[in-house]
Order: structure tokens, then sequence, then C-alpha cells
């Protein structure tokens, strides 16, 4: 059977309680059984000294140097009359030790005492004191203390009297002892039951948490309170929940981009396949022209290169987002790359009829320049794209807060703030109408984006201004002038 752990808190609590409870009263009734006894020894000490001292006294002046019975009638009678008042059982013995005077009555005169060890060592000269248990159960003390008449023992005082004991007392007061004991197992357990409810409904929660987590509910959090303890485990779930919770997104956001992928490299391959099993098929056919034929095998050849394309920007990205950051690292002069970049791309960009100027100047960035060159050229060959002929290209070089920025910016229609969000997706194209003979697969930013990032630095596409241009920055982490070179 499993036991819940407000159930086990509550047994706890219930037996610290009884065990502290019976602790403590089994040494204040041990300190009470001990204070009883010294104050009953001390009570029939007094009596037997006073006595002794007044019978003592009562022989001196009588001349008499034995105690007869007639004397202890005599003193007795002289005792009663004087208010004297005795608690405890007293009995007068001469120095034989034998009985001459008994307070309560019950005991002959004649009865002989000197065989007790308190006795016949206050016969001696001495005072005598001893421990029995009573008939009932009770502690009873016997106080024996000799009668000195001019150095002389005429006779013993021997007191006795009963005090409680634990035993007795719960004897005694068993009916109030049951309603106590019964009453504080009822207080007790009231109490644990408000404290294990108040202990255990942090711990509660945190289950509660715990399996609507399990359960799928990732949003879950639990407050932290209760004790330290609890609180630092509430703190350490809801980090561990923050944790799952993005990797979770992650790993589905991952899903989504690899299926999207997936979907569209099928749709980037299909229109260059279906060309051409179409012209592959037409051939097969047989008494096609000359001319046609040419014309056949010219598409295949132009669509065999698309795919060829494609493959090469596909294992190109993979490689830059599958690398582990070792890249062929130098010191890279960001104006000389890109002034390379446009001398590079000058061809197309002329006979396009858009000129490139370069303006400004930005710190050196650690990286490799083969693949920031590659990074300028698509950036350039887009803005260029997209330039009306007659327009300008501009690239600006700048540093801003320890980073080396480029912004590259052209003249064409502008981009929208959606493009502007997914122009570095894999096969986004930020205008519908471009074709694919014209606009490629439309990897060349994804590719951009990729490289970037693998050189630590960020880069965001925006509208110059309404319809006129469009602007991509690029930051990365500037070099101080005192870098050494990599190697």
């Amino acid at each position: 059977m499993r036991i819940s752990i407000r159930t086990r808190l509550l047994l706890a609590f219930l037996a610290v309680a009884v065990l502290s409870a019976a602790g403590l009263a089994a040494f204040f009734a041990s300190e009470l059984e001990s204070f009883a006894m010294r104050k009953l020894s001390e009570r029939l000490y007094d009596e037997s000294v006073l006595m002794s001292a007044m019978i003592a006294g009562h022989l001196r002046a009588e001349g008499a140097m034995a105690l007869s019975a007639p004397d202890a009638a005599v003193f007795a009678e002289e005792l009663a009359s004087t208010g004297f008042r005795i608690s405890s059982h007293v009995r007068v013995l001469d120095a034989r030790g034998e009985a001459v005077l008994d307070t309560s009555g019950t005991v002959e005169p004649g009865t002989g005492y000197a065989s007790t060890p308190e006795v016949a060592r206050a016969l001696t000269g001495e005072y005598g004191a001893s421990l029995r248990t009573a008939e009932d159960g009770r502690t009873m003390l016997s106080v024996a203390y000799p009668i000195m008449v001019d150095d002389q023992v005429t006779g013993v005082v021997y007191s006795q009297a009963t005090t409680f004991t634990v035993r007795t007392l719960l004897r005694d007061y068993r009916a109030r002892v049951v309603v106590a004991v019964a009453l504080f197992v009822l207080g007790t357990l009231v109490l644990t039951e408000l404290l294990s409810r108040w202990l255990a409904a942090p711990l509660k929660e945190l289950a509660r948490g715990a399996v609507a987590f399990a359960s799928g509910d990732h949003s879950v959090r639990v407050r932290p309170h209760g004790s330290r303890e609890i609180r630092a485990v509430a703190v350490a779930f809801n980090a561990m929940a923050d944790e799952v919770q993005s990797v979770l997104a992650e790993l589905k956001e991952e899903e989504q981009r690899k299926t999207r992928f997936v979907s569209d490299v099928s749709h980037e391959l299909r229109t260059p396949l279906t060309a051409i099993r179409g012209a592959a098929e037409t051939l097969l056919d047989g008494d096609v022209p000359e001319e046609d034929a040419r014309q056949f095998l010219s598409t295949m050849v132009r669509e065999t290169e698309r795919l060829g394309r494609l493959a090469n920007d596909l294992l190109t990205l993979q490689r830059i987002e599958g690398a582990t950051g070792e890249l062929p690292i130098t010191r890279v002069d960001l104006a000389e790359t890109a002034r390379h970049s446009i001398e590079g791309l000058a061809p197309l960009t002329d006979g396009r009829g858009v000129a490139v100027v370069l303006e400004g100047q930005a710190p050196d960035v650690l990286g490799d320049k083969d693949r920031l060159q590659q990074v300028f050229g698509n950036l350039i060959d887009n803005a260029s794209r997209m330039t009306p002929e007659g327009g300008t290209v501009t690239v600006l070089l700048s540093e801003e807060a320890g980073q080396a920025v480029v912004r590259v910016v052209d003249e064409g229609p502008g981009i929208s703030e959606a493009d502007a969000q997914r122009v570095f997706d894999r096969f986004y194209r930020a205008q519908p109408s471009r074709d694919r003979s014209t606009g490629g697969a439309g990897l060349g930013l994804a590719i951009v984006a990729a490289i970037v990032r693998a050189h630590g630095g960020t880069i965001a596409a925006a509208a110059r201004e309404e319809g006129i241009g469009s602007v991509f920055t690029l930051r990365l982490p500037a070099l101080s002038d005192d870098t050494p070179p990599a190697g």
C-alpha cells in the first residue's frame, strides 16, 4: 500500500510529538518525585531533631537518664498541650530500641526495632535513614535520630512517612492521565494535520505540475514557495520546463523547415525534370525535324545545367550550415574584398547598364575571404538585377558599436516588410513574378545568411523609402588595429 507524502508527514510529526511529550513527561515526573523525596526527607529530619531535643530536655529536667513508658506518656501529654502537630508516623524508642510511644497508636509498647538498619545506626549515636516500598506501592522513608542526654543515647526518635512515585501517581490519577493523553494526542493530530497540509501543499503542486508536463502540457509552471529546498526544486523544475519547451519548439521548427525544404526541393526539381522528360520522350518518338530536335536537345542541356546549379547550391549550403565552425580564418580587408567583387561582376553590371559605387571604410574582420567575397558578389548581383538601367548600386562601408557594417543599396522597386522577413529563407523569392530562369532557385540569399552566421554576424533587409530601393545591411565583429593576423 502506497502512503502519501502528507500521511507520512502526519505520522512523522505525531511520532516526534508523542516521543517528545513522553520524554518530557518522564523527565518532569522524575524531577517531581526527587523533589518530593527531598522535601519529605527534610521534614522528617526536622521533626526528628525537634522531638529529640524536646525529649532530651524533658529528661534533663527530670534528672532521668533512661526513657520509660510513663515518661513518654507524660511527654506526649505535654507535647499535645503545646499544640505541636506531627504529620508523620513517629515512634519513640528507648535505649534498647523498643517502642515506648507511638503517635498513631497502632504499635504496642515494647515492640522492638533494634534490628532495622536505621534504628541500629541511631542507637550508636548517628543519624540513620532508609527507603522502602510500602504495601500500596508508595515510597516509604524511615528516619531514626538519637536522643542524647549527657552524650549518652537514651532513646531514638523513629519517624516514617510515604510519598508518591511515578507509578503510584499514574495509578491514582489514571482517569486524568488518560484524558490528558487523549487530549494531547488529539491536539497533536490536529496540529500535525494542519502542518502536513501546509508543508505538503508545495510538493503536491510540484507533483501536479510534473504530471501535467509529462502529459504534454509543456506550458505548465509551478510557483516557488514553501521551504528553501522545495523552492529550489520548483525553480529547477521551471528552468527545466523552459529548456524543454525551447528545445521542443526548436525541434518543431526544424521539422517544419525540413518538411518545407523537401517540398521546395521537390517543387524545384519537378519543372526541369518534366522539361527533360518531355524533350526526351519527343525525341524517342522519332520523325522529329532536325531543327526541332536541336531545340529539344538545347532544352535538355539547359535544364540539366539548371539542375547542376541547384545541386551545387544545395551542397554549398549544406557544407556551410553543417560545418563545425573551423573556417580558414584570416584577417580580411572588407574594402579590398568588396572592390574585388565589384571588379569581378563588372561585365554583368555593365551589361545591365548599372553602375556600382564603393564608399566609406570599415575595420578589418576575421573570416574566410573567399566566402565573404561570395557574400558581396551575391548581394551586388541581386542589387544590380533590381536596379533599372542607368541606376546605381552603392556599397557603403562603416563602423558602428565595434562592428564592421556593410550596406548594399539599390534603386529598385523596394522590398515589402513581409518579404524582408523571409527573403533569406531557402527557395523564397521576394517577387513572385520572377521566373526561375532569371531569378535562380532562391538559394543565393540563404547561402549568404548561412555564411554571415558562420562568421558570427547578422544580415537584414529593409526598404529605403516607399517604393524606392532596398538596403541589405551586413554586420560583422570588427578587429582592432593591434590584433595580429590569423595564421
